[in-house]
């Protein structure tokens, strides 16, 4: 999917929920603990580790109210992603790589509430999602003998056929669920992204070139208006 598509794809969703009178908005702000799923020369050692890094969320849903217990709700949010590498020798001669990103994200939701009768209760969602990384760079840091050494990179997002570059464009699904008590809400879902960022190609699942894809569990906090 391209930048084109991407906007496209928020034109489309402004487009059907915007004249829904009776759309419930609702702002959020969280967390989201991410990692990254990526092949690497590096995983062929036993002590290399995979960790999240925490990474701040915040947007807006709409629940387009289409019945009382079954809706679309698209989102627009501001998400950070990334991950963090490890491969240790020792306490003294180690590696870190972590990897930082920030995107500009629109889900697409389908939801089912299962409310009581003064609104609260819980409900279940999934669907997918697109993402269009704003910013993002790398953070390496080597330590020999006990000494540091770290080194920043921004990383150069291009769409054009340049592998050597980051993919721009994120997309995936995501699924989870929340609580609702009042005008407030509590929501977990769990992020999987299946572009491979660091492929050229249209179709980058058919083959085994070098791959990165994001993962994330984010919980946010909203108010639904």
């Amino acid at each position: 999917m391209n930048i084109r598509a991407f906007f496209l794809t928020i034109a489309l969703a402004a487009i059907f929920f915007i004249p829904q009178s009776q759309a419930q908005v609702a702002i959020k702000a969280g967390v989201n603990f991410a990692s990254i799923s990526e092949s690497a020369s590096l995983e062929e050692y036993e002590s290399l580790k995979n960790n999240t890094v925490a990474g701040f969320q915040a947007g807006v849903s709409f629940d387009l109210g289409l019945s009382d217990m079954f809706t679309i709700q698209p989102e627009l949010l501001f998400i950070q992603k990334g991950g963090k590498s490890t491969y240790i020798l020792n306490e003294d001669n180690k590696f870190v790589s972590r990897l930082y990103y920030n995107y500009v994200e629109v889900p697409v939701l389908a939801k089912l509430k299962f409310y009581k009768e003064d609104g609260g209760g819980f409900y279940l969602l999934g669907g997918p999602f697109v993402g269009l990384a704003v910013s993002g760079k790398s953070r390496n840091t080597t330590t020999v003998l006990g000494v540091d050494n770290t080194d920043e990179n921004e990383f150069n997002f291009d769409n054009d056929d340049e592998a050597e570059r980051q993919r721009r464009t994120d997309w995936g699904v995501s699924f989870g669920g929340g609580v609702k008590f009042g005008h407030m809400f509590v929501d977990a879902r769990y992020n999987l992204g299946i572009n491979n960022l660091l492929d050229d190609d249209s179709n980058n699942q058919n083959d085994n070139k070098a791959y990165r894809r994001t993962r994330g569990i984010g919980l946010v906090l909203g108010y639904e208006f």
